[in-house]
């Protein structure tokens, strides 16, 4: 009987999922959803080197957060950087040639990005200093470097170091960067330390947002515009009751970085707070800002006036047992007017370390939305979308682990077709893949492979870079 009563309740577990995913894409988009087509490597990329990124600790299902690798190619193509977990940084050609490899000596890395004329790298990481630094994309000599922790504080003993989390550059060289440091007391209440910071290209300081106080909410984002001319950047606050100051979910400042303005974004329940992490992305012209909610909401915003020109729910948090789950709202880019939105794995709301009934029927997917909000196409893949990163016409998508099925089929760099979101090519990882690079011309992609400790103790995969290039 007991087995019986586990069949049925399984049953309508399917049906139930079904259910939702007709409600949530079908109603809410009225166009049916693509199905995951076949992920058989096509030969349209060509795998051209391997290049190891050293030791590092191997991970397993149960830890959220996961190894990270920072890679982005120049915008002139010609090179690829690479950022490691051990704090190194490597500068290849764009076929693999090493140009030169050195360790920074500092704390752990925490963002990389090119210069817009790619003469420069410039690196973030977490220490006592919380240093910004700029190197020399030649030989990797240092140029300078700018801290952070006379603003955002240090304390040693509990480990809460100043870190750079994100950094943006515009047309003209200036650099926008995001200073963050996150202290949780014994006491269970957290506090946040923000700052905006804007710089020349010769690391001398141009302003500061706030300019004589932190931002009191966790802020780990910022875009901004072709021109320099706006800055946006997203908030969360992981407090049941919202008493901070900067109580808004995004924010869009002018390019001295004084506020032009701000909205709040109400929750959804069973969530007390709407978060923000890596977005929301402005467009180049400055004319829209895309943004996605961890709950699974996405919003189109006008860059000029903040007003909201449409929302949608990727993965509305559904109640399946008497446990809420939900896919977590991941990443935005924006290729000319189509806005390209992921979704992670799916979490059980109460604890995310207890495993879920059944996947969230919005989990671990791309979705492409046009300028009027009309759903092009949406693609799911097997496991975490880590990283996605656009070309005009492709997206290199990393995808990692899969916390509930552990499929290790799954792990790899995928190559699609933007905006129509269709598979072009497939370049498999025995470990989680968990980070992704493209050119702008698209002619080169690279990912970056992480171990991964299984439930018996095995390890697969190793920290690795791999690059391709297309044969066209």
């Amino acid at each position: 009987m007991r087995k019986i009563n586990n069949i049925v309740l399984l049953a309508l577990f399917a049906l139930t999922i079904g259910a939702l995913a007709i409600h949530i894409f079908e109603s809410d988009t009225g166009l049916t959803v693509a199905t995951r087509q076949s992920s058989q490597h096509s030969g349209e990329y060509e795998k051209i080197a391997e290049v190891s990124l050293g030791k590092v600790e191997a991970h397993n299902y149960q830890r959220m957060g996961f190894t990270k690798g920072f890679i982005q190619f120049s915008p002139d193509n010609m090179h690829l950087a690479v950022g490691t977990e051990n704090g190194e940084v490597l500068l290849l050609t764009n076929t693999g040639k090493t140009v030169w490899r050195k360790n920074i000596g500092l704390g752990k890395m925490s963002a990389l990005e090119f210069s817009s004329d790619s003469r420069y790298i410039l690196i973030g990481e977490s220490s006592q200093q919380g240093y910004l630094l700029c190197l020399d994309a030649k030989d990797g000599s240092e140029m300078w470097r700018q801290a952070s922790v006379s603003e955002l504080g240090v304390e040693i003993k509990d480990k809460t170091y100043p870190s750079i989390v994100a950094i943006r550059t515009d047309e003209q060289g200036r650099i926008f960067a995001v200073g963050q440091r996150y202290i949780r007391f014994a006491d269970g209440r957290n506090e946040y330390r923000g700052r905006i910071y804007k710089f020349d290209g010769n690391g001398k300081r141009l302003a500061m947002f706030p300019a004589d106080h932190n931002l009191d909410a966790w802020v780990s984002w910022v875009s901004v515009d072709q021109k320099g001319e706006r800055a946006v950047f997203g908030t969360a606050n992981w407090d049941a009751i919202q008493t901070n100051r900067y109580t808004d979910n995004m924010y869009c400042l002018d390019g001295s970085l004084n506020p032009l303005w701000s909205t709040l974004i109400p929750p959804v329940y069973p969530y007390q707070n709407t978060t923000m992490r890596s977005s929301p992305e402005i467009s180049g012209d400055g004319r829209y800002v895309a943004g996605i909610a961890s709950d699974g909401r996405c919003f189109l915003y006008d860059g000029e006036q903040g007003r909201e020109v449409w929302r949608r729910n990727l993965s509305e948090p559904q109640k399946i047992s008497g446990i809420y789950m939900n896919a977590n709202g991941a990443n935005v880019q924006i290729v000319d007017e189509h806005f390209i939105f992921t979704t992670g794995n799916t979490y059980n709301r109460a604890n995310w370390q207890l495993p879920t009934p059944v996947e969230h029927p919005g989990s671990n997917s791309m979705f492409v939305f046009n300028l009027q909000g009309q759903l092009v196409n949406r693609h799911r893949f097997g496991g975490m979308i880590e990283q996605i990163a656009v070309s005009k016409k492709e997206a290199a998508i990393a995808v990692g682990r899969n916390v509930r099925t552990k499929d290790l089929g799954v792990h790899g760099l995928y190559i699609t077709s933007l905006p129509g979101a269709q598979m072009i090519d497939y370049i498999a990882t025995n470990g989680p893949c968990v980070g992704s690079a493209i050119s702008s011309d698209g002619r080169y992609i690279a990912a970056v492979e992480a171990p991964l400790q299984l439930d018996d103790g095995q390890i697969i995969g190793e920290y690795k870079l791999v690059l391709a290039q297309s044969r066209n």
